[in-house]
C-alpha cells in the first residue's frame, strides 16, 4: 500500500475530498489542517527561503504578458544605467 500526502488551499479541500471519495481504489482519506503558525514560520536559511519562493512561483506564468523578452530586458537595463 502507498500513502500520499497532498497539501491544498483550504477553499479547495472539500472539492478534492469529494473527488477522491469517488475513486474506487482509494482505501481511506484523512484530513489534517495545518496551523497558520506553521505556514508563516521563518525559513532557516536564505537558500531555503529562496527555494520556497521559487517553488511557489512554479506554474503561475509570471511573465506571460511579455511579448518580446529581449526588448523587455533592454528596457530593464536602461533603468539601471546611470552616470557614474
Amino acid at each position: 500500500m502507498t500513502t500520499f500526502k497532498v497539501t491544498v488551499e483550504d477553499e479547495k479541500a472539500a472539492q478534492l475530498k469529494e473527488l477522491l471519495q469517488g475513486v474506487t481504489f482509494i482505501k481511506s482519506i484523512k484530513e489534517e489542517e495545518t496551523s497558520a503558525n506553521n505556514e508563516l514560520r521563518e525559513p532557516e536559511t536564505n537558500y531555503k527561503r529562496l527555494k520556497e519562493i521559487i517553488e511557489s512561483a512554479k506554474g503561475k506564468d509570471l511573465f506571460k504578458d511579455i511579448e518580446d523578452p529581449s526588448e523587455w530586458q533592454r528596457q530593464i537595463r536602461k533603468e539601471w544605467e546611470r552616470d557614474l
